[in-house]
């Protein structure tokens, strides 16, 4: 079919859908159910007036007189016949359409969730949302989506992506996506355990500004929160390796004389399993804050929904 005849097509179907009043083939079905006109207008609450009516107006629409008076009372027609099954079926799947969403039952739903996490949320939170959810839901698949700089917006319109954990860079971005502040972290700093400022507890400012960095960057971005806070205050730092990767910026840091500037619950795992030592940032360090980011388009969604009650009730 070629652009032509499907703009035909479709200009058929649409007059022809023009001509049609549901609640003509509700009466329909009424009088298909109950075969008199009578009983028909009490199951649909109709006076035998209005009833009337409206069976003038079924048969116009549908060009058949649909019941005819017979030797043994009303009689449907073929056609009548032929429509019964197939008005039933548009009539129940309308219903099936517009009812209220159901609740959505974790205990028993097979589906999958894709949330939209940065290396900060899939290294706090996925964790302790999957250990959540392998009670609670079992048979639900949970995917980390690692984040970009790109506007997430399209993924969440579609549905590719359930929600996102992010930061407060996001909010930079479309003004149609729905945003709450969930919670707050802090920077801390990270050396190796033989670093000269190893044997110290806080950083002051030259300290900080003088040492050289490794410089994690989940999202690929040059710049962050620390570089701005630098900035506003006419200073800047040297940085010696940048990655993507917590993990990799740590061992990196591990093994020499660079300092690393991380969360505070990121640096908790960190130092668990690499020789570093934890550090008190200079006064007025810069934090974060960590934002749910959802589509209005799945406000009333159950399950997603469900899913982000969950990632609320995280303690982190």
């Amino acid at each position: 079919m070629n652009n032509n005849d499907t703009r035909i097509h479709e200009t058929n179907i649409s007059s022809t859908l023009r001509r049609v009043d549901l609640n003509l083939l509700l009466i329909f079905d009424a009088l298909m159910r109950e075969r008199n006109v009578s009983r028909a207008a009490e199951r649909v609450f109709l006076s035998q007036p209005a009833m009337s009516n409206a069976l003038k107006r079924l048969r116009e629409m549908l060009d058949d007189p649909i019941l005819v008076r017979g030797a043994k009372g009303m009689q449907v027609t073929p056609r009548a016949l032929a429509l019964e099954a197939p008005v039933r079926s548009i009539l129940q799947q309308v219903a099936r359409t517009v009812q209220p969403a159901q609740p959505f039952e974790p205990i028993t739903a097979r589906t999958r969730f894709a949330i939209g996490m940065n290396e900060y949320s899939e290294n706090i939170v996925l964790p302790k949302l999957a250990t959540y959810l392998r009670q609670s839901a079992p048979n639900v698949e949970l995917i980390a989506h690692m984040l970009t700089a790109e506007d997430p917006e399209p993924l969440l319109e579609t549905g590719e992506l359930s929600f996102v954990i992010g930061v407060e860079e996001y909010n930079k971005f479309s003004k149609r996506l729905r945003s709450e502040s969930w919670t707050s972290e802090r920077l801390v700093c990270l050396v190796s355990q033989s670093h000269p400022l190893a044997i110290r507890q806080h950083l002051t400012l030259n300290q900080f500004t003088k040492s050289r960095h490794v410089y994690p960057s989940p999202l690929g971005l040059r710049t962050n929160i620390v570089e701005t806070w630098l900035a506003d205050q006419g200073l800047q730092r040297s940085i010696a390796v940048t990655t993507r990767s917590y993990w990799a910026a740590a061992q990196i840091v591990s093994d020499s004389d660079y300092l690393l500037s991380v969360p505070y619950r990121v640096a908790l795992k960190l130092v668990k399993y690499l020789p570093l030592r934890l550090l008190e940032p200079p006064k007025g360090f810069p934090g974060f804050r960590l934002n749910l980011i959802w589509h209005p388009i799945y406000e009333q969604d159950p399950q997603t929904q469900w899913l982000m009650a969950q990632a609320r009730k995280l303690s982190l």
